[in-house]
């Protein structure tokens, strides 16, 4: 769902990084304020988590691939503002590093997966998690978080398309709406076999959907989520699906797939390397590459937080 340059007017992306801009400083600001210290290391590793993950598509339909977002997997274990700062963080390094997203249209793309998904999933999982407040509540708001961050960001972008002229908004909504109900069934699934693990085994570190119970971080947790991270952008990126995903497959359906444009050659665009090793190694390579940067940009950003939390204190 990564929009690229040359889809969006300049009034939509003056608009959409305006409204990403006070997004994402209210997440930090909201980050500062908190009382309940969490580690820099567990930022890093849930963004390099969805990172690795986002690298992975699968086949959802004839000819449409799709993977997991994380919006609502990173609210319900972070929280609301913690996930748009992880979602901030991965949705930056894929457009600046590997053009998979247009820089021009970052501020639509955040808006729509780093905060409007973070909370339309965040929301869903709440009222359902209150409504049964059990493990198995948890696990099926993420399941139902996943399906409506998926769905709601997808009808957000739609409405970009639309006011940028590319195509009568009604008919874009629909095209959207259909393609993504099949990429919200996969994002379900695949946010509640990851919450079926967690709540089994910690279910502490369901952060987002609880604040009375404070988790016992350690830096085996930290290291095997990056592990598994790693693991998922050496061994199992490279057979990814190349089929288009929802948005490619609506813009070639709907006939405004050409007005795609690179405004910039990234350092490592379409995750290959600027030497020949052949695409799967080229992926593996570039996957790792940018899962650890990931982790030092969302570790660096936490950090800095944390920092200016203490200061603050102190004064």
């Amino acid at each position: 769902m990564h929009l690229p340059d040359g889809f969006l007017t300049a009034g939509v992306m003056v608009g959409t990084w305006t409204a990403t801009g006070a997004g994402v400083a209210a997440a930090l600001r909201a980050e500062r304020r908190d009382d309940h210290h969490m580690p820099a290391g567990v930022l890093g590793a849930v963004a390099a988590f969805i990172f690795a993950a986002q690298l992975v598509n699968v086949p959802v339909a004839p000819g449409t691939s799709g993977h997991l977002v994380g919006a609502a997997l990173a609210a319900v274990l972070l929280g609301p503002w913690r996930a748009t700062i992880v979602m901030t963080v991965v949705l930056a390094v894929q457009a600046l590093m590997f053009q998979d997203g247009g820089l021009g249209a970052l501020g639509a793309n955040t808006l729509d997966m780093g905060i409007a998904a973070v909370f339309a999933g965040w929301t869903t999982a709440s009222l359902t998690a209150r409504w049964l407040p059990t493990p198995r509540g948890a696990v099926a708001g993420g399941v139902l978080g996943g399906f409506t961050a998926t769905l709601s960001s997808a009808a957000l972008t739609s409405v970009w398309l639309g006011l940028s002229g590319l195509y009568p908004l009604g008919g874009i909504v629909r095209v959207m709406l259909f393609t993504h109900t099949f990429i919200g069934v996969l994002e379900a699934l695949l946010t509640g076999a990851i919450l079926t693990t967690v709540v089994r085994w910690r279910p502490d570190l369901v952060l987002g959907l609880q604040t009375r119970q404070q988790p016992a971080w350690g830096g085996a947790l930290v290291l095997g989520s990056l592990s598994v991270a790693g693991i998922i952008a050496a061994f199992v990126a490279p057979f990814a699906s190349g089929a288009p995903d929802g948005l490619e497959h609506a813009a070639e359906r709907l006939g405004f797939g050409g007005r795609a444009a690179a405004w910039w050659t990234a350092p490592l665009p379409d995750y290959g390397l600027p030497f020949t090793m052949g695409p799967g190694l080229e992926t593996a390579l570039a996957g790792v590459a940018g899962t650890v940067m990931v982790a030092v940009v969302a570790w660096g950003v936490s950090r800095g937080v944390g920092t200016r939390r203490r200061d603050a204190v102190h004064r």
